[in-house]
């Protein structure tokens, strides 16, 4: 009851919520969205500006000696029907007084230039200046640049905008934002018909708040939601409002819908919340297994650790008995090889206790990868299984690889290692009389690619997920470290991979690493 009750309740409560968070990322979108247009109309005003500059530095201008031939040239191969203004462009005086212009009638306000703030501002100080010629209605926008000669102003080359809507097109629309533009004086440029709302006296003391802070403001009796940015290069004021009581309808009706689909769906939601439940439950424990894992393989790494260490000072007796015996004249052989393939053998386990315990970091050359497949071949026949294992090796010479050649002989050495021993034990339980491992060498592409294949029935079906796992044992000999050695060390030669294929009979274990290069 609990929970149809929450269900029934929560949607008012989110409701509110809903309202206030709605209102937060409207002003945060009129903040973005007026920022972006006060951007766009500075850039548009600075590009003006750029071409008036680059015009008004050409030395050939000189307004204080009249218009002349040359300088006539030069603005009409400039300016002659521009597209940039569409009111066309003036080149001034310093006193204001037209000395060219294309048009020739082309307006340049119903007041003196001299009268002018950005008129007076821009002789005094030397910069360009962006101002009104007609503020009533949408006006006249003027782009005036100084023409500068031996540190003072000479004159100005002006263009003009035929109407401030060409600074910011207006979507109309019932739907639609009101956007105002204001002039540096607080007059009203944009809409060129503004509404009642806008008529508003000191309407540019109540949008100009809204620069710091977008929030509500009030017009004409209604409340508004709206974000206002300054142009950049210029005075002027852009704003973005929006109806606040429209948009809280809209929000009701989209309540209404939320509290019916939340209805509807109250029953899937309980199922899906079994769901989730149950599924989190499983994630808990798999990540507690996880954390089991790591916990045992880092305490069977440290007692690998101390076995290998142990196991080698024993060897180190051994191997020093063994030449002992060597040296001795008149004893048999067999005894010694017999004891020289055992302490081998358990060299070899010690090596890969040690590996698993400390994982050695790699040590990069160029290896021809024939030579390396050679050299755990040598060590792999001395083992007593493989007299009883037939070898066959198709070994293609010349292909160069970039890696560590210890670690790639003991992923060499520990995969056909297996495939021997795999071998051998197939062999004495009566699987296979005669088995067989194949060692390939290949280039496939802009890869090497090693493939040791055996019969000897393949690795059991209910042991492949656990291939690749230390310690996983599938047979009677080894201790379950040789394939996760072959996977680290190949894994640490970029691009490198090994992988398992079961095949007719046997086993097939593939080894792709990059190719450095062939020899020539």
């Amino acid at each position: 009851m609990l929970l149809w009750g929450a269900a029934f309740v929560s949607p008012f409560l989110v409701y509110q919520e809903d309202v206030k968070m709605a209102e937060g990322q409207l002003l945060a979108h009129l903040s973005d969205r007026v920022g972006v247009q006060a951007q766009a109309i500075g850039a548009h005003l600075g590009l003006l500006r750029s071409e008036l500059q680059r015009l008004a530095e050409h030395p050939s201008l000189r307004p204080e000696d009249g218009a002349a031939g040359p300088e006539l040239a030069l603005l009409e191969n400039a300016f002659s029907h521009t597209s940039l203004f569409s009111g066309g462009v003036a080149l001034v005086s310093a006193n204001g007084e037209r000395i060219w212009s294309d048009p020739a009638n082309m307006p340049l306000g119903r007041a003196p230039l001299t009268s002018r703030t950005w008129f007076r501002r821009m002789v005094r100080e030397r910069v360009a200046s962006v101002g009104l010629l007609d503020e009533e209605g949408g006006g006249l926008v003027a782009v005036a640049v100084p023409v500068v000669r031996d540190d003072r102003v000479v004159g100005l080359l002006m263009g003009e905008l035929a109407t401030a809507n060409e600074l910011l097109p207006l979507h109309r629309g019932t739907n639609e934002s009101m956007v105002a533009l204001l002039g540096e004086r607080g007059r009203l440029l944009l809409p060129a018909t503004p509404p009642p709302l806008l008529r508003q006296p000191e309407l540019a003391a109540r949008l100009r708040p809204l620069v710091d802070e977008p929030g509500a403001v009030t017009l004409g009796g209604t409340r508004f939601l709206g974000a206002a940015a300054l142009v950049p290069g210029t005075g002027m004021l852009l704003a973005v409002l929006e109806d606040e009581a429209r948009d809280r309808e809209l929000l009701k009706r989209r309540y209404l819908g939320q509290f019916g689909l939340h209805t509807a769906l109250l029953g899937g939601v309980l199922l899906l919340f079994t769901v989730l439940l149950r599924r989190s439950y499983r994630s808990l424990m798999a990540a507690e297994e996880q954390l089991r894992r790591q916990e045992t393989m880092a305490a069977l790494g440290t007692a690998s650790s101390l076995i290998a260490h142990e196991v080698k000072n024993a060897l180190n007796s051994m191997q020093a008995a063994l030449s002992m015996i060597r040296a001795k004249a008149g004893e048999t052989t067999l005894p010694v090889q017999a004891l020289r393939s055992q302490a081998d053998r358990l060299g070899h386990l010690a090596r890969s206790l040690l590996s698993f315990a400390s994982p050695q970091s790699t040590q990069r050359r160029e290896c021809e990868m024939h030579l390396l497949v050679q050299d755990a071949l040598q060590a792999v026949k001395l083992l007593p299984e493989a007299a009883d294992v037939a070898i066959e090796t198709t070994l293609q010479e010349g292909l160069f690889v970039k890696g560590d050649p210890t670690l790639l002989v003991s992923a060499v050495d520990n995969l056909m290692r297996n495939a021997v021993e795999a071998g051998a034990v197939a062999r004495d339980t009566g699987q296979q009389p005669t088995p067989r491992v194949e060692v390939r060498l290949l280039r496939d592409g802009a890869e090497v690619v090693f493939i040791v294949e055996d019969n000897a029935g393949g690795v059991p079906l209910a042991f492949e997920p656990r291939l690749w796992e230390p310690f996983a044992v599938g047979r009677s000999r080894g201790v379950g470290l040789g394939l996760p050695m072959v996977r680290t060390a190949i894994r640490a030669h970029d691009g490198g991979s090994v992988s398992y294929t079961r095949v007719p009979g046997g086993s097939r274990f593939t080894v792709r690493l990059p190719l450095e290069k062939m020899a020539s």
